[in-house]
């Protein structure tokens, strides 16, 4: 198990000070792993006692140890050619194909265990009071956008996925958020600044904030109105598979809810599609 996973475990029983230190590792573990306790203390607002108390609660005799462990994380999750060869390393030479769905599974497995039901039907809620849909997913999170996009598309929802085009897009897209819409932030340990930027600007603006993460300490489970958990696999294969699933559902359901609106947008679909065909 490594520190995040610690973390996220032991997060519940942590006090208020040793919260604010494994929020900061869980925003900035790349800095975190080269301060000392004292910058460390410092950087979370809390006393060098707190930050060795915390080592301690998750399992280390003490902070150094703790940093070397973070370093070590670290490491490992350089850059994607050394993520990708680790990950060719280390499959079985016969089968490989297997023991990857087989881990999918157990991804998908372990985020139902720990699903929050009350969250899911919260996050419908914030998707069908909502006048517009902006969805920013960026880096390996940009699939998943663009598949939640697509989905509630079809279902007839006013939804925008944000794109990076080049210039003050992204400032454009944004300027037309206000305290009617929401914003769905997908993105996990490693979050890109234009998903920050837009999810400052959301909250700023008053709008509400659905969040798709991996870890309850993350920056955007812990700055959205609601927050969707999913297992993520480790950052050598980097696998979205239970997030896909989690996606599906929660379109599902939201069809689901209101199911005779989302009868008609399909049907208005499958009208204009049989037009067009008869066209052409």
């Amino acid at each position: 198990m490594d520190v995040f996973q610690k973390i996220q475990k032991s997060f519940a029983n942590l006090s208020k000070n040793q919260k604010k230190v494994a929020e900061y590792i869980g925003r900035d573990g790349a800095m975190a792993s080269f301060d000392s306790v004292r910058q460390l203390a410092r950087k979370a607002g809390v006393s060098e006692s707190s930050v060795v108390r915390l080592a301690q609660a998750l399992g280390y005799e003490g902070y150094p140890e703790l940093r070397r462990q973070l370093q070590e994380e670290f490491k490992k999750r350089m850059g994607g050619a050394g993520r990708l060869q680790r990950a060719v390393s280390e499959l079985p030479a016969r089968g490989f194909v297997e023991s990857l769905f087989r881990k999918d599974v157990e991804s998908i497995e372990e985020t139902l265990s720990k699903f929050s039901y009350e969250d899911f039907a919260r996050a419908m809620d914030l998707i069908w009071r909502a006048r517009r849909i902006f969805i920013i997913g960026f880096r390996s999170a940009f699939s998943l956008a663009y598949f939640l996009n697509f989905r509630m598309a079809r279902l007839g929802f006013d939804v925008h996925l944000i794109l990076m085009t080049g210039g003050t897009s992204l400032l454009e897209q944004l300027a037309l958020i206000d305290r009617r819409d929401l914003l769905v932030v997908i993105g996990f340990e490693r979050l890109p600044e234009e998903t920050r930027i837009a999810m400052n600007h959301a909250i700023v603006s008053k709008a509400k904030v659905l969040g798709i993460s991996h870890s309850s300490t993350s920056e955007i489970a812990r700055k959205a109105t609601v927050c969707l958990l999913a297992r993520r696999r480790d950052d050598r294969t980097q696998s979205v598979v239970a997030h896909m699933a989690l996606l599906n559902a929660l379109a599902i359901g939201v069809a689901n809810r209101r199911r005779s609106r989302s009868l008609r947008a399909l049907e208005r679909l499958d009208r204009m599609e049989e037009t067009y065909r008869r066209e052409t």
